[in-house]
């Protein structure tokens, strides 16, 4: 069984032309384990740890609350050790997801 650590996730650019987005971070069959609010240019601790075989899925989210949600991107951890960054990019955000597996 792999151990996972979430880091830090950092804002390059917000998706909401207000420049603050409230994104939260998903793990499959773990739920929300994140959620901020947060502005370009800025990085934010996540520090949240969780055992898992195999691979797991990592869903960002853009909160909009009143209008639906925005998916900023699903990428999938697998449980080969080291420190690595997912990028996600959609709707015009860009996010660095920064996580290490033991």
């Amino acid at each position: 069984m792999a151990k996972l650590y979430l880091d830090s996730l950092t804002c390059v650019t917000t998706e909401d032309w207000t420049d603050t987005d409230e994104p939260k971070i998903v793990l499959e069959g773990k739920g929300t384990v994140w959620r901020g609010k947060v502005l370009d240019g800025q990085t934010y601790s996540v520090d949240y740890a969780c055992s898992f075989t195999g691979r797991i899925g990592v869903i960002l989210i853009e909160v909009d609350d009143p209008d639906p949600d925005d998916v900023l991107g699903y990428k999938r951890i697998t449980d080969t050790p080291g420190t690595r960054t997912l990028h996600f990019n959609a709707s015009g955000a860009e996010y660095v997801l920064t996580y290490a597996v033991e």
